[in-house]
Order: structure tokens, then sequence, then C-alpha cells
């Protein structure tokens, strides 16, 4: 039974919570009814998993949603291809659609639901709590996803897997493993020997860092001391959230304020003023910073 087992992937961004999901899905597809649809948008979630419970396992397809031309055959075969009914379907409100979905999951106990990543919107959160009533879920999250709208799905996870990055000794392995199928020039055993160390402190053990590195090594001619220092990749970064800072900064301005003008002392009421209208001006830069990223 793999209702009310669903499980969670968790672990920094380039870890390689997708590829593990990819790879237990294509383990279990020939023993289990495995679904993966697309999380852009509620609409095209709700679209996806139609068709794919429909080939799978059959969608309980209403009358009215089957054009009169192909009713005869429907009643015949018993079936009617998703083709004859995805324009009349997609017509239909996303929760009707939904509903069709888990109407057709309710017998059903060998189904998994593969979610690529739970940064969702609260909308898309609400359908997938629902839909985990009659399936198993197995999704990937970012260990520093703690958005409270999604809070309610995350009760439905009973098991939690978590990957850690890779130690030094592998990378270093499979930075050694690498360079025999992909040979580099390098300035001197030396550089190589730094290059490989540069690999494993560089990349934080993320295997995505890992891989880009590699192959942004590929790009030279030859790997040198300058090479070295321009060794980097996105996923390896850690980013502090300052969300708090900022309003511990902001609210102690405002407080400020009311202090220096309940003691009247112009000159605190005055750097007051002023340091919020810093905090305000910095804060403006940094999204027009983040906007253009």
């Amino acid at each position: 039974m793999l209702k009310g087992s669903s499980v969670i992937v968790k672990g920094r961004a380039g870890i390689g919570k997708r590829t593990l999901l990819g790879k237990v899905r294509e383990e279990l597809a020939t023993q289990r009814v495995c679904l993966a649809p697309s999380m852009s948008t509620v609409k095209q979630m709700a679209a996806d998993l139609a068709e794919q419970v429909h080939e799978a396992i059959g969608l309980q397809v209403p009358e009215r949603l089957i054009p009169p031309r192909f009713r005869a055959m429907a009643e015949r075969t018993g079936a009617v291809p998703f083709r004859h009914i995805k324009r009349n379907l997609s017509r239909e409100p996303v929760a009707d659609q939904l509903a069709l979905v888990m109407q057709s999951l309710k017998k059903r106990d060998d189904v998994i639901l593969f979610v690529e990543a739970l940064e969702v919107p609260p909308t898309q959160a609400d359908f997938l709590a629902q839909i985990a009533e009659h399936c198993q879920l197995c999704a990937a999250m970012d260990s520093d996803n703690r958005r409270v709208r999604i809070q309610r799905l995350l009760w439905k996870f009973q098991a939690t897997v978590e990957i850690k990055p890779l130690v030094s000794p592998v990378v270093r392995e499979w930075v050694e493993l690498w360079l025999e199928r992909h040979p580099l020039a390098f300035e001197s055993n030396r550089i190589r020997k730094a290059f490989i160390r540069g690999v494993a402190r560089d990349s934080n053990g993320v295997p995505a860092a890992v891989q880009g590195i590699l192959d942004f090594a590929l790009t030279e001619h030859a790997v040198t001391r300058s090479t070295l220092r321009e060794m980097e990749h996105d996923a390896a970064i850690y980013y502090l959230d300052m969300t708090p800072i900022l309003v511990i900064v902001s609210v102690g301005f405002m407080a400020l304020r009311y202090i220096s003008r309940g003691m009247g002392m112009k000159e605190m009421m005055v750097m007051a003023g002023v340091g919020t209208s810093m905090f305000y001006l910095l804060l403006y830069f940094g999204r027009m910073m983040q906007k253009r990223r």
C-alpha cells in the first residue's frame, strides 16, 4: 500500500535531488504507475496529470466531455483516446480536471507522483495535498525552503531523505577518474594536484558545482594558476538570508524616531530619519539588482 507513505528528498541546490528522483522513477517504471507532471503552472500540472493518468490507468471521463462523433466508439470499446477529449478537458476548470484525476486514482494503490521541486504557490500546494490522499508523493525540496505556505503539504510526507554534500576524498577520486577520460593540459604536475584540491575545496561537495568547474576546465587550452583562481560555480555559493537582519534594522530606526521624539532629542531624531532614508534607499537598489539578475 503506497498511500500515506510519501517521501521527501531534501538538500541544497545542485546536490542531485532531481537526478535521484529521475533514477528512482526509472527503476520503478516497470513495477508502479509513475506520474511526473510539469509543475510550471497549476493548469499545466492538471493537464499533464490528466493525460498521464489516462494513458496509464484510464481516466474516468464524463460523457459530456466526449465529442458526439466519438461516443459510439467509446461505448463499444469502453475507452477513448486522449486526443479525442483533450480539447474539451482543457476547457474544464483546473479543480474539475484534478477531481477527475483523483476519482480515477481512488481504486489504485500502486501510483507514485514525482514532484521535482516543491517551490510551488499555495494553490498548487493545496492540490498536491489533496492528491496525496490517493497516491504516494515523492518530491524534492531545497533544504533552505522555509515557505510557510506549503506547510500543509509538508505534513503529508512521512519519510525524509536528506542528501549531504560529498566529502573531499570522494570529490578528488571523481576528478581523478574524470581526468583519465578527459586529459587536460596542465602547466605543471604541481598545478594538476592544485587543480584537484581546488575542485574539492571550491565545489563544497556539491555535484553540480564539481561538474560545472570541470566543464569550465574543458574550455581552457591549458590549466594554469590563473585558471585555478577563476574556478567557481553558483551551486557552491552559500547565500545568507538577510531578511531577519533587515527587519530588525528597520524596526530599530522606527523605534529610535519615537524614542527621540519622546525625549525631545532633535539630533537623535535627525539621525533616525537619515538612517531610515538610507535603509529604504539601499533596499530599493537591492531589489533593482535582483531584478536585473
